[in-house]
């Protein structure tokens, strides 16, 4: 029997120096776990349900992110939270006027 590979998933959010500049790093794996992170969220949106996600490295105790970075990028991201808003909660906590 051939030796079983097992293939991890990137999904990385990184800065630079002074946090201006976001990067993610993703392959097909990680875009799947993107995808249905925020498709959960739409439907909780349509839904008239305003909520959150977290995508949390393993530093952090999460499984969904990764800490890849390139050269430029210095921080890496241990903690998304990923925010759905319907217009009342978006003026509610003054993300809108």
């Amino acid at each position: 029997m051939g030796k079983q590979t097992f293939r991890k998933k990137l999904l990385s959010f990184v800065t630079d120096d002074n946090g201006d500049r976001v990067s993610i790093h993703v392959d097909r794996l990680g875009l799947d776990l993107l995808i249905e992170e925020l498709t959960w969220l739409r439907q909780k949106l349509e839904a008239g349900e305003c909520n959150h996600t977290h995508l949390r490295s393993p530093d952090w105790a999460g499984d969904e992110l990764t800490t890849s970075k390139l050269k430029d990028e210095v921080n890496s991201v241990h903690e998304v939270k990923i925010y759905g808003w319907n217009d009342e909660w978006k003026k509610r906590h003054g993300l809108v006027e």
